[in-house]
């Protein structure tokens, strides 16, 4: 139950990161690829996964410097 706490709100984090940065990657590859005849389109899986770790990172980050400056408050 402890692994679940943690485990799903990472995973709905990666998720929604994940669909962000395909539909991104995609929207503008597919601009790019009428307009200079690339293949730009097909990196819009791994832009997906790279934007929901990067967004999963940002998440944890913030939520540690919350709780620092929490305690650091509660310290003073």
């Amino acid at each position: 139950m402890f692994l679940l706490v943690f485990a799903v709100p990472a995973l709905l984090v990666v998720v929604l990161g994940y669909v962000a940065g395909h539909a991104l990657w995609s929207w503008a590859g597919g601009l790019l690829d009428d307009a200079l005849g690339t293949s730009l389109a097909d990196g819009a899986e791994p832009a997906g996964w790279l934007t929901g770790a990067l967004l999963l990172l940002g998440v944890v980050l913030a939520a540690l410097r919350r709780r620092r400056s929490d305690r650091r408050l509660h310290w003073s």
